[in-house]
């Protein structure tokens, strides 16, 4: 009988699923990630791509996929169809295959299902999608459901939800590191809202929702609804930087449009920590995260 304990990673070269290649292999798992070209293709680098009729079948070990790759970008989502062909069709396609495979599958969502203008919306909560890559998410969502449901797969489903990532070379951080280096100010946003997290944080929460094998809506959340002045003001007095180096400033006066700009962005995490034992991250532990190499 086959030893079906390795992960699947697809979408392993972006943010989230490059922090969970690296928390699954600190854990000493056995992962593979995938790979859209053929000539990056190796023992440990699997050949996905959503857009091809090809069928697509897990190497024989893996008993457990991630679905991380998606079209993100929020200007695309508004104006490409093929962002919409992946989002809507083509990822709950992918999903569909690996669950008839007798994988588990984790697929990765978004907290802007919710719209912004509810405080900490829970796992089961109501959507209310306000941009076109929310309402995709959501549609997405409902088409993974069904698919579950008529494959009678729903107990090895789980969608999990994400408030905003970060790391160090994340924008605007990188120009804000290099600016405090050199003794020059920067600009943060006061009317952007954000419940952040760090890829160490939401990689390891990942692999260990992957090693419990929670069915269901699941939600990983920055504990605190903060603007980027206030992000700004903590990473300053972490890094022991003057804060007369933070020029605080808005979207609207700089003339910027952000597609996206929520009243409130952190999840309710009530069933995943009563599942999970996984709590919000604080804000606190975000910086810690960030500086760790400052």
């Amino acid at each position: 009988m086959v030893d079906r304990s390795s992960y699947l990673v697809v979408g392993a070269d972006s943010l989230v699923g490059g922090g969970l290649l690296r928390a699954l292999e600190r854990r000493g798992r056995t992962a593979y990630g995938t790979t859209r070209r053929r000539d990056s293709v190796t023992h440990r680098r699997v050949f996905l791509d959503f857009e091809s009729e090809e069928p697509f079948t897990a190497p024989p070990d893996v008993g457990y996929a991630f679905v991380v790759a998606a079209a993100t970008n929020y200007d695309r989502c508004e104006t490409d169809p093929l962002a919409y062909k992946i989002n809507v069709e083509l990822t709950p396609r992918t999903i569909a295959s690996l669950l008839k495979q007798g994988l588990f599958v984790t697929f990765i969502s978004t907290n802007s299902v919710f719209g912004g203008e509810r405080p900490w919306p829970q796992e089961d909560d109501a959507h209310d999608p306000k941009i076109s890559y929310a309402l995709q998410k959501h549609r997405s969502e409902l088409a993974i459901g069904k698919a579950a449901g008529e494959l009678e797969a729903e107990d090895r489903l789980s969608i999990v939800r994400l408030t905003k990532i970060l790391d160090p070379s994340t924008s605007p951080l990188a120009s804000w590191f290099r600016a405090w280096r050199c003794g020059e100010a920067v600009q943060p946003f006061s009317d952007l809202i954000f419940a952040p997290m760090s890829i160490q944080f939401v990689g390891e929460a990942l692999a260990t929702l992957g090693e419990k094998r929670v069915p269901g809506t699941l939600h990983l959340s920055g504990a605190d609804n903060v603007s980027y002045v206030d992000l700004a003001l903590a990473l300053v007095e972490k890094l022991g930087v003057d804060s007369s180096l933070i020029a605080p400033t808005t979207a609207t006066a700089k003339g910027i449009h952000i597609a996206f700009k929520p009243r409130f962005s952190g999840l309710g995490m009530n069933r995943t920590t009563q599942l999970t034992g996984i709590r919000p991250q604080k804000l606190a532990d975000v910086v810690n995260d960030l500086t760790v190499d400052a």
